[in-house]
């Protein structure tokens, strides 16, 4: 009797465990619609700021701020959609910009070390300090 009733518990036990994941699992895919747009947001401008202190402002777009600007004005509004959509233009344009600012610095390093070794011109003439 006694493994009767210790094999209950412990069928009670992972019924009650599966419940509860459950449950919190539900209330994940249950965000609204404004926390989906705050996250977005939240998410974009942590994006842009990245960007700004990698590239010192190079990698971002003039675009992507005015478009960072309307995801919070759609949030403030209570357009969800429409702060949702252009956040992720924001997350989109800010990986874009990244990218493009790599790409012209990966060149740029190429090109000044192509001219250093040929002796184009002297590195003075190049640098910040010259």
């Amino acid at each position: 009797m006694s493994k009767d009733i210790r094999f209950s518990k412990f069928l009670g036990a992972i019924i009650a465990g599966a419940l509860i994941v459950g449950g919190c699992a539900g209330q994940t895919s249950k965000m609204s619609d404004a926390e989906k747009a705050e996250q977005a947001v939240a998410k974009a401008e942590e994006m842009v700021q990245e960007v700004r202190q990698e590239t010192g402002d190079w990698g971002l777009w003039k675009s992507t701020m005015g478009i960072l600007g309307n995801a919070k004005k759609s949030l403030e509004k209570g357009d969800y959609q429409a702060a949702t959509e252009a956040a992720n233009e924001v997350q989109y344009e800010t990986e874009k910009g990244l990218a493009q600012w790599r790409e012209e610095r990966d060149q740029w390093q190429l090109a000044a070390q192509a001219a250093k070794s040929a002796g184009d011109f002297p590195e003075s003439q190049w640098t910040a300090g010259g």
